[in-house]
């Protein structure tokens, strides 16, 4: 999807006279609204696909208001990159009094952008209230992006991931997954990202694959389709038009459980099923001790693999850890995301040799039993005596 003719955005405060045309507001035959009577603001600026605000220039929010039996006290502007905040960290606030031109409002708004974004806005009308929170009616939302273009010769970075948390479970297929991500690379991407699902971790089949613009996409989880207890793949490409080489994010996962069933895949991407009666064993060798018996035909999670990745180490009954030759099961899921996992040298094969009780050299009484003990020697006094066994 090639983005033919960025338009520049910069909409100064005059030229949004222009833009949103005349409008008539008797504001002194205007009563103030109720709360059920306030609208949606409309004709954002800037706004659109195809919006790219220079940010040598000072960004002015604006919009205009449907025509209307009576006046709100203020419109409400907070603006933001990524996922949207549950509570803005700024908010701006313009009266209904404060047109820039008639039927045009436009805050300015203070805080620098970053280039090579998307960034989005959203705006109320509102009344004041006196003590406690004032009142907001119906929002909108507008997007825009930052330059500077990206140029042929642009290094594009992977992207970072924000939403959803890996291993994410979808319990409602009526609500839609937010995929957000941050994009370090410091300009504007000339294609876009991809969206890509798969049921595999090496995405050698696509489930699902979308390009889009802005770093923020809402999926209805029946647009794959989804199967139940199924787990699924994804991750971001950025400039899906480029080498196939180009970076991809992290990859992370979901799994549809809309039944609250116990799924073979809800917090492992592999599990094993015993094809005889195995050992299932403390360690990872023949020579670690048997803790229980994983019995033909039980499944059980793989949670764990040692190096040579020839034993695997599932959660077998009464959430007992322990460890089954590979060669002796059959494996269903994706092992290549089966962590590896320290393991505890194996205990010895054989109890120690027990030390003897040194024999005292004077318990020899003759030459040839002492000369025999290399820690003994037979002692013959210069002065008679027939001699003893002493220590060397």
């Amino acid at each position: 999807m090639k983005k033919m003719g960025w338009v520049l955005a910069f909409i100064p405060a005059t030229a949004a006279i222009l833009f949103f045309g005349a409008c008539n507001w008797p504001d002194e035959e205007l009563p103030p609204c109720t709360a059920g009577q306030l609208q949606s603001p409309e004709d954002l600026s800037p706004d659109g696909e195809w919006v790219i605000w220079d940010l040598e220039d000072y960004l002015y929010l604006s919009v205009g208001y449907p025509a209307t039996t009576c006046k709100p006290d203020f419109f409400e502007f907070y603006l933001w990159t990524g996922l949207e905040p549950e509570t803005p960290g700024m908010t701006g606030r313009v009266n209904w009094e404060d047109e820039t031109s008639e039927g045009v409002w436009s805050i300015p708004w203070p805080t620098p952008l970053e280039p090579g974004n998307t960034y989005y806005w959203r705006v109320s009308a509102g009344l004041e209230t006196g003590p406690g929170d004032d009142i907001n009616g119906p929002s909108v939302v507008g997007h825009f992006f930052t330059g500077p273009e990206c140029t042929a010769s642009a290094a594009y970075l992977p992207v970072e991931l924000i939403s959803p948390e890996d291993n994410l479970v979808v319990t409602d297929l009526s609500e839609p997954i937010i995929f957000a991500w941050d994009d370090p690379t410091p300009c504007l991407v000339d294609y876009g990202f991809e969206i890509q699902i798969s049921r595999s971790s090496d995405f050698s089949e696509y489930e699902y694959r979308v390009p889009i613009l802005q770093t923020v996409y809402a999926m209805d989880p029946v647009e794959i389709p989804t199967v139940e207890c199924q787990r699924y793949f994804w991750r971001i490409k950025t400039d899906p038009a480029g080498p196939p080489e180009e970076p991809f994010s992290e990859t992370r996962s979901f799994l549809v459980n809309t039944g609250g069933l116990i799924c073979p895949f809800s917090l492992h991407p592999a599990f094993a099923i015993a094809l005889e009666n195995l050992n299932c064993r403390s360690g990872p060798g023949v020579f670690y001790p048997v803790l229980q018996t994983f019995e033909t035909g039980s499944r059980a999670p793989i949670e764990g693999t040692n190096e040579e990745r020839t034993w695997w180490q599932i959660l077998a009954a009464d959430d007992l850890r322990c460890w089954v030759w590979a060669e002796q099961v059959e494996e269903e899921g994706d092992t290549d995301e089966v962590p590896g996992v320290a393991v505890d040298p194996p205990p010895p094969t054989a109890a120690p040799t027990a030390t003897p009780t040194p024999i005292p050299c004077s318990s020899y009484k003759d030459s040839q039993s002492c000369n025999a003990n290399p820690l003994c020697t037979w002692y013959i006094p210069k002065v008679g005596g027939l001699g003893s066994c002493v220590d060397k």
